[in-house]
């Protein structure tokens, strides 16, 4: 392969708190430019349904933001904005974030008393503005209720042994004697899809609970967990339908269980973007994919946005290296890129990694162009 002729695909996730996707990407360009300046690259930022989804999605197509007054985890009215296009697969598509809603920065309150009333608000609030689709991004959330605040502003009527209607947090779940659901008319023509970040299900060791409970401040793991699957067992008893097992029911904190249990459609985030950039079609007409997102573990590979680059790559033939902010040693990183890099050259504080983030991501895609060049001009001339 002459190097002039490089044909790569650039599609990282955000650095969170340090560069959007975007700026992730462009970085990446330009370090692979300037190891090899005709290197032809597309860059297709992606978004896996967390923080800057609808960002990304506004950036390959052309529609309008529009807002509407929901309560946040704390239970205060603040405004969230959405994305909303025209679309052909989806009608009237709009797309908003649970980070924008109940994200984990702007939480006050304790964890067993934050709500996801205001995912409820926002979703009845779109239905009414005759929206045909709502795509709703599952990650970043600072929630552990499994929906349940979400579900009582949805249809859902849930009360306490009294007869007196709740609006239930984790820590009022066991307060629930009684539950009902009657579908809004309004709900009846929209079509719901979550976009995961995840595939974990509701409950258990590989749970909401036990797996994202402790970054948002869950502190007896076990007895949150308990609580959940109790709630579970009485939705499914009022629906008649079993989803605490199902992908991704396990996404932001049990919202994933309660769309799936309001029918929505549980989709991975990262091909929901890929499709709307055009990209879904497949990766074969590239040389070389290179993705990433600001830290990569074990979690990275449960749906994440990079696995499913990974994955893609991989059906197209074609080799995929991670270049990530930070990288922790795991097996099913190692198997599933050529190669796991990050962009630190030694070791450095996080303060500084963050504030030096594009000059580093800039530098390590550089020099991993050049290796890849170098490479690739051994493996012609060994006739490999």
């Amino acid at each position: 392969m002459k190097a002039a002729g490089l044909k790569v695909l650039v599609a990282p996730d955000s650095f969170k708190g340090s560069l959007s996707a975007t700026e992730v990407a462009d970085r990446i360009r330009a370090g692979i430019r300037r190891a090899v300046p005709g290197a032809d690259v597309t860059v297709a930022p992606i978004a896996d349904g967390g923080e800057g989804t609808a960002e990304v999605l506004a950036a390959t197509r052309a529609g309008v933001w529009e807002a509407v007054v929901a309560t946040d985890a704390n239970g205060v009215p603040r405004p969230v904005r959405y994305f909303r296009v025209r679309t052909q697969e989806f009608g009237e598509l709009a797309i908003v974030e649970v980070a924008e809603i109940v994200g984990l920065p702007h939480a006050l309150l304790a964890p067993g008393q934050r709500t996801t009333r205001g995912i409820g608000h926002v979703i009845r609030a779109l239905a009414e503005r005759s929206v045909d689709t709502i795509a709703i991004g599952l990650g970043g959330s600072s929630t552990n209720d499994a929906g349940a605040g979400l579900l009582a502003e949805t249809g859902f009527c849930f009360t306490d042994a009294q007869g007196n209607a709740l609006w239930p947090t984790l820590d009022t779940l066991d307060a629930i004697c009684a539950a009902t659901y009657q579908q809004p008319a309004q709900l009846g023509r929209v079509r719901l899809l979550g976009l995961s970040d995840v595939n974990n299900p509701l409950c258990g060791p590989n749970g909401a609970t036990f797996v994202f409970g402790p970054q948002k401040g869950v502190q007896d793991l076990a007895a949150a967990d308990a609580r959940l699957e109790r709630f579970a067992t009485r939705c499914a008893a009022v629906v008649g339908l079993e989803v605490a097992d199902a992908q991704g029911s396990g996404a932001a904190g049990g919202i994933g269980f309660a769309l799936h249990l309001l029918g929505a459609e549980i989709v991975p985030g990262a091909a929901f973007v890929l499709g709307a950039a055009g990209l879904d079609a497949g990766l074969g007409a590239f040389d070389w994919v290179i993705t990433g997102e600001g830290r990569s573990d074990a979690q990275t590979m449960m749906g994440k946005g990079p696995a499913m680059i990974a994955r893609m790559a991989r059906q197209a033939g074609v080799p995929v290296t991670l270049l990530s902010g930070a990288v922790e040693p795991d097996a099913g990183l190692a198997e599933a890129f050529d190669g796991c890099i990050s962009i630190q050259q030694g070791p450095v504080s996080i303060g500084f990694a963050m504030e030096h983030a594009a000059a580093l991501l800039e530098d390590a895609a550089c020099q991993l162009a050049r290796l890849y060049v170098a490479a690739s001009r051994l493996e012609n001339r060994l006739g490999v």
